[in-house]
């Protein structure tokens, strides 16, 4: 999900920058909850798809209370708390971090697991294991993400020419998980304690500048987009004809055929057709054509399609009959000058 516009207003209170914006239900979660509509019940994707909002509805619920214990921090006089940063890095390198706070003293990446049970961080391979009910399911391992992240973190502040220390901690959420088997390297703290901890931080020296805080975190904003994950169908093996088209009402889950709105509910016809597209590029695959749109969208022709392309500002490829459309990845703009 793309940051918050409130971004863009930043907070200046006796010479101090201060952002902390409300953390958003990932997009994903919205597109996948519509996308069961298209999909028959009896199809593993199904199941796959249903487990996936499970499971990011409890990461998401994780995180927000988190956020009310970091909110107990006393900051120093310049900080910024930024949620679901997706910054490229490489060609197919990603910065993707859920919760990183930045001050003039230190950055903290903070990986947040909403797990219940027993876990073990084991080692070689690196996985984090759960045991629940003599169950046991293996999970790819935070400490190696964190690595991941901090690493990528580095590379950023390289560029940029700034030295700052790099914390990295694993929190979880709720007192319910028990740590038989810690990681390695990595601290680990409960959502509860992790004022405490923070608190510690912040009694570090500065090691920016005001001027250069202001440099990266405008370079975080504006470089952060929206985060497209993989389509479902290069993952999961489903036939394209199993999967409905034309226009479903995400309020009311049914099919709306030549009419302007939702007969329900009153949803748009317009807004029905861009999340229709959504579906298609989070589904089907990460491009689409003018004949693949009149038939997902049932639309009556080819210049319906041309119409929506352009309305929706969709970003076109190649010429003439060659030609497809895939999503622009938005960033959001700032009145600081990049670096």
């Amino acid at each position: 999900m793309i940051l918050s516009i409130l971004y863009n207003l930043v907070l200046y209170q006796k010479g101090g920058i201060y952002i902390d914006n409300q953390r958003i239900l990932p997009k994903t979660v919205q597109v996948y909850k519509r996308l069961l509509h298209r999909i028959p019940k009896d199809q593993s994707i199904y199941f796959e798809i249903e487990n996936k909002i499970r499971s990011a509805e409890a990461g998401y619920n994780g995180e927000c209370y988190v956020d009310n214990f970091i909110r107990q921090v006393s900051f120093p006089k310049h900080y910024a708390i930024l949620k679901d940063i997706h910054i490229q890095i490489a060609e197919n390198n990603y910065l993707q971090i859920d919760t990183l706070i930045l001050t003039k003293k230190y950055i903290t990446i903070l990986e947040v697991k909403n797990i219940r049970g027993k876990i073990y961080f084991q080692k070689n391979p690196d996985q984090l294991i759960r045991e629940v009910d003599g169950v046991t399911t293996p999970f790819k391992c935070p400490e190696q993400q964190l690595k991941r992240h901090v690493r990528n973190l580095q590379v950023l502040l390289q560029v940029a020419k700034i030295n700052i220390p790099i914390r990295s901690l694993i929190v979880l959420a709720y007192s319910k998980t028990q740590v038989v088997l810690p990681p390695q390297y990595t601290k680990v703290v409960m959502g509860c304690d992790i004022s405490n901890k923070l608190n510690d931080y912040n009694q570090l020296p500065d090691s920016i500048s005001t001027i250069k805080f202001q440099q990266l975190l405008n370079y975080l904003i504006s470089h952060s987009q929206d985060f497209i994950p993989k389509p479902l169908a290069q993952t999961y093996s489903i036939a394209f004809s199993l999967i409905k088209t034309g226009l479903f009402c995400p309020n009311c889950a049914i099919k709306v055929k030549n009419r302007n709105k939702c007969p329900n509910c009153k949803t748009s016809k317009s807004l029905m057709q861009k999340q229709a597209l959504e579906d298609w590029f989070y589904l089907v695959k990460g491009n689409i054509s003018n004949h693949e749109c009149v038939y997902f969208l049932e639309l009556k022709d080819k210049y319906a399609a041309s119409y929506l392309f352009k309305t929706l500002n969709l970003l076109p490829m190649n010429h003439f009959k060659s030609r497809y459309y895939i999503l622009q990845k938005s960033s959001v703009s700032s009145t600081y000058d990049h670096l």
